[in-house]
């Protein structure tokens, strides 16, 4: 049977009924998930259910938003959990999507093992919309972009290790780090269509 969806930093009240349909996600300001030496931000709402890592295949998205603020950010997000009691905020974890900077929407992964790094590039085509997989290659993971049906590649991730025992939770999320000026209290609202994660057993 496949699991059912969850929300980490949200009520399950914002749970989509069909996540393979478009929804919205809405994320309040001041969130992240981010972590270096003196923060470990983990704060950004996200929905997504537990599969095995025997089991993960991949997961994919088209993410699209009004980006206006530094950082704001909206994309894939999994979360990798040795055992059932693991700690997400304490893990280790891939997210991928598109992120404001400098006043341009560009294509961003961040990967975080002990701390977490940043790549970012521009966007393949113009617009505030892109898609974005993850896939499972032997123990690698692999995280493109797909522009025209083609994957293009964003990041290879060797210390996943995608063959180990116990979970990972995979799903989508939003972030909005900087608030507004002249309206600190105003969120950010990212669209998801076609979630889909593909599973060992096809579910």
């Amino acid at each position: 049977m496949p699991s059912t969806w969850e929300t980490l930093n949200a009520p399950s009240s914002v749970l989509p009924k069909d996540p393979s349909s478009p929804f919205t996600l809405t994320t309040p300001p001041k969130t992240d998930i981010w972590r270096h030496p003196t923060l470990n931000s983990f704060n950004a709402p996200a929905i997504g259910r537990r599969v095995p890592f025997t089991q993960f295949t991949s997961i994919k998205t088209t993410v699209s938003g009004p980006w206006k603020t530094q950082f704001d950010q909206g994309g894939l997000f999994i979360v990798f959990l040795p055992t059932p009691s693991s700690e997400p905020s304490k893990s280790q974890w891939v997210k991928a999507g598109i992120e404001l900077f400098n006043g341009e929407a560009k294509l961003g992964v961040v990967g975080t093992d002990k701390y977490s790094d940043w790549s970012l590039c521009p966007m393949f085509e113009k617009g505030e919309s892109a898609t974005f997989e993850a896939v499972k290659d032997g123990e690698t993971l692999w995280v493109y972009a797909v522009v025209g049906g083609k994957r293009e590649a964003l990041r290879e991730v060797k210390w996943a290790e995608m063959e180990r025992e116990g979970e990972i939770w995979v799903g989508v999320y939003a972030a909005k780090p900087t608030v507004e000026e002249g309206d600190e209290e105003k969120g950010l609202e990212v669209r998801f269509e076609g979630v889909e994660v593909v599973t060992g057993d096809g579910k």
